[in-house]
């Protein structure tokens, strides 16, 4: 779907969904022109490379997909690649990122996403509403879909705290025990999940700081404060990932000696049991020769003395351990 917003203090705001409207809009060179579009079309493919004469390389960059954040400068326009949310409720152990592309001139913004709507709808509502927001120029409008991206991000990184915690009580009260696997696969999907972010984070940020400084003809001054604003904001979620990130580490690392402690607990309990039976084992395969010039045997009540001999011997040995600590 293609969609055309255009305002001029002449014509007030316009739409259209057509190639022939956006080329009468762009005549107008008082007028701030808009255009979104969310799959490939013939009329996106005319307006991108005859109505507008983009790069070619651009054009290439919008449909093929799978790039990092970045920003480029062809002199009368510059092409933004930034990563947003995908529509719907994320999920923090898989997070389904979507790329926008925005063309911004002096006089238009040329904007496309796959499966990442919800920030474009919210600013043309918000053009609806108050249809001269947008007579402020496409910088204004560029920070607004920018503006909108960025805010999912934040509550979306507070989501990992939650989570952590939760698998870091899940991990303590299960203390390494076989039942804690699901604990494990669990923290090396988030962390997978934060490293993930965490590259996003890195490209994005240095793409939002470079938009926020004096650095584009086409971002003027009185807007660079707005873009500092939303550059801040994501550098809060960069550190929010970063800060999860470590959390996760160091959840994955607990869990792992949890693991080793309970190991050696059981270990060091298999441990003192051989001690205890090895004296038994002994008496038993002495008297269990079964020589028949054994003096023991000619003894009254050898069978209930062996018994004690063991018993006793089992006794000093559990009364020793748990003196030292071992039980």
């Amino acid at each position: 779907m293609i969609r055309v917003t255009a305002y001029s203090a002449k014509n007030g705001l316009t739409k259209t969904d057509s190639l022939e409207g956006a080329r009468a809009a762009l005549a107008d060179e008082k007028a701030v022109i808009w255009v979104h579009f969310d799959r490939r079309s013939e009329t996106s493919d005319a307006i991108l490379e005859q109505l507008f004469g983009f790069h070619p390389l651009a054009i290439e960059d919008v449909y093929k997909g799978g790039h990092r954040p970045k920003v480029e400068d062809y002199h009368d326009y510059l092409y933004l690649i930034v990563h947003a949310l995908a529509d719907g409720e994320p999920d923090p152990a898989l997070p389904e990122l979507r790329e926008l592309d925005l063309f911004l001139g002096s006089n238009f913004l040329v904007s496309h996403s796959d499966g990442a709507a919800t920030a474009f709808q919210a600013v043309a509502k918000r053009l609806d509403q108050d249809p001269k927001a947008i007579a402020r120029g496409p910088a204004f409008l560029a920070h607004a879909i920018l503006d909108q991206v960025i805010d999912r991000f934040r509550p979306f990184g507070d989501a990992y705290g939650k989570v952590l915690e939760q698998l870091e009580d899940r991990v303590l009260a299960k203390r390494g025990a076989v039942e804690g696997e699901e604990s494990l696969e669990q923290i090396l999907e988030l962390t997978r999940a934060l490293v993930r972010l965490r590259r996003l984070a890195i490209a994005q940020r240095h793409v939002l700081t470079r938009l926020a400084q004096a650095e584009f003809d086409e971002i003027p001054a009185d807007s660079q404060p707005f873009f500092r604003d939303v550059s801040e904001h994501f550098v809060e979620f960069h550190d929010d990932v970063e800060v999860h990130l470590d959390e996760a580490r160091a959840l994955f690392e607990a869990f792992h000696s949890l693991s080793s402690y309970r190991m050696n607990e059981v270990m060091r309990l298999l441990t003192v049991i051989s001690t205890i039976v090895l004296p038994l084992t002994f008496v038993t395969g002495v008297y269990g020769m079964n020589f028949p010039n054994m003096p023991e045997f000619s003894v009254p009540h050898s069978y209930e003395l062996a018994w004690g001999i063991m018993i006793s011997l089992s006794l000093v040995q559990v009364i020793w351990f748990r003196r030292r600590g071992w039980l």
